[in-house]
């Protein structure tokens, strides 16, 4: 019993010893939205596409790509909104995201929900 005190006494001792200097610094993307809009209804199967522009800049990152995800509102007519997750993956400068909806189906809102962290560029001297 004394055992399991010790060590449980000890275990803030070590998980204090994980200081974030040791860690490597993480960055993340910013990502902006530029443009959002639908195409004409498709007949027959009454599909329109939803297409959202992006531009990222990730200069504070060393990676040329990363994931992110988006929380979307959708309303319908004739059944609850309903909201839901979806991850994409973005690269530097202009990206386009589409999506197919049915003729009921229209985006209400959008968010970045989640930009994941990228290892940070060296600094530029």
């Amino acid at each position: 019993m004394r055992a399991v005190i010790c060590v449980l006494a000890a275990l803030p001792l070590v998980l204090m010893d994980t200081t974030p200097s040791r860690a490597q610094p993480i960055c993340r993307p910013t990502l902006a939205f530029t443009d959002a809009h639908y195409t004409p209804m498709k007949l027959p199967k009454l599909e329109r596409t939803w297409t959202v522009a992006f531009t990222v800049d990730a200069s504070r990152c060393a990676t040329d790509t990363g994931n992110f995800s988006i929380v979307f509102t959708v309303w319908k007519e004739n059944a609850p909104d309903t909201e839901y997750v979806d991850t994409f993956q973005w690269v530097p400068d202009l990206n386009v995201i589409s999506k197919e909806f049915w003729a009921d189906e229209a985006v209400g809102a959008y968010r970045v929900n989640e930009i994941h962290p990228c290892p940070c560029a060296a600094p530029k001297r």
